[in-house]
């Protein structure tokens, strides 16, 4: 079953605290959430928010239960006219950052980076969905970061990036992974509704710093990147993608992606569940703007054909081993 778009913590602006949750009900548990969708959501002004408020809190069945509110804060997001803004419930929340079931939510399923050494000088690293604990992260980055390595070590110089499948979950892991063919950051940039642009938050201030190893050679930053993306290239993948638009010679092979390309915070309600809240829209490292989706340089049919024509790209392009 295809994992669904994830925005957990897609583009981590705003770290959730994970304290102890406090005793809560289904009016102070809406309460909260809506003060936090007035004050962040990008399209918080586009919505009469007295009436929907009304609406949302006759929705609550069983006042002295936090997740009776659900239904409510369901509602007022439906009413916020975006697709990336999210609810992850306590116990999904728990199970998320603890890695094992909690009541009926289970961890999702996560592949970690895989690496496969093709001809003609090539390697690809395909990185797909990614939520989870931090060692996890540390993990996923860990497994992109050796599959690197080994081609480096192989003298192999042209690489593929294959981010087709790719739903999303956590962009930092996965930019981490392959941030030693990024170059120099910044990456890109996030732009708020009435506030001054903003770096994506470094690396080093995620805690993957350390996934940034000085053994790669410098060459990297300049190696042929050929970055594979679809129609199921969403959140965190698309995010990923970005980073490599504008990097020298790369190119963009497949579909247009998804189109949650907006940025999220997320935010802890008194229950512990996570509000997952688009507060912002997404520049690449040369400040072009992403409103919908992103496009190809070369379109190509889904499947096989991508793959092949991203290697005669690359087949055509010059090492810059030294």
């Amino acid at each position: 079953m295809k994992a669904p778009f994830i925005a957990l913590v897609t583009v981590l602006l705003v770290s959730p605290s994970f304290a102890s949750p406090q005793v809560a009900d289904a009016k102070s548990e809406l309460a909260a959430a809506i003060a936090i969708l007035k004050a962040h959501h990008i399209n918080r002004d586009k919505i009469d928010w007295p009436t929907v408020t009304v609406r949302a809190e006759s929705l609550i069945r069983r006042p002295e239960e936090a997740s009776s509110a659900y239904g409510g804060i369901y509602f007022v997001i439906s009413q916020l006219g975006e697709r990336h803004t999210r609810l992850v419930t306590a116990d999904q929340a728990k199970s998320n950052s603890s890695g094992v079931q909690v009541g009926n939510a289970a961890p999702p399923r996560v592949t970690p980076p895989q690496g496969y050494a093709l001809a003609d000088g090539i390697g690809l690293i395909e990185e797909r969905f990614m939520v989870g604990p931090r060692a996890q992260e540390l993990s996923y980055a860990e497994a992109a970061r050796a599959a690197l390595m080994n081609f480096t070590a192989a003298r192999i110089c042209r690489f593929i990036i294959d981010l087709r499948n790719n739903t999303g979950g956590n962009m930092y892991p996965m930019i981490a992974g392959v941030s030693a063919l990024l170059g120099s950051e910044p990456y890109g940039y996030f732009e708020e509704p009435g506030e001054p642009e903003r770096v994506w938050n470094s690396l080093k201030s995620v805690g993957l710093e350390d996934q940034r190893n000085p053994a790669f050679p410098s060459w990297l930053s300049l190696a042929p990147v050929a970055v594979l993306i679809d129609g199921d290239t969403g959140s965190s993948g698309e995010f990923t993608a970005m980073a490599f638009k504008g990097r020298v010679h790369t190119r963009f092979f497949g579909e247009d992606t998804a189109g949650f390309v907006t940025a999220n915070s997320t935010y802890s309600l008194p229950d512990g569940a996570i509000l997952v809240v688009t507060s912002a829209f997404a520049k690449d490292r040369n400040r072009t703007l992403y409103r919908k989706a992103l496009t190809p340089d070369k379109a190509t049919p889904r499947g096989q054909l991508t793959l092949d024509a991203a290697v005669v790209w690359l087949k055509q392009q010059q090492c810059p081993v030294p």
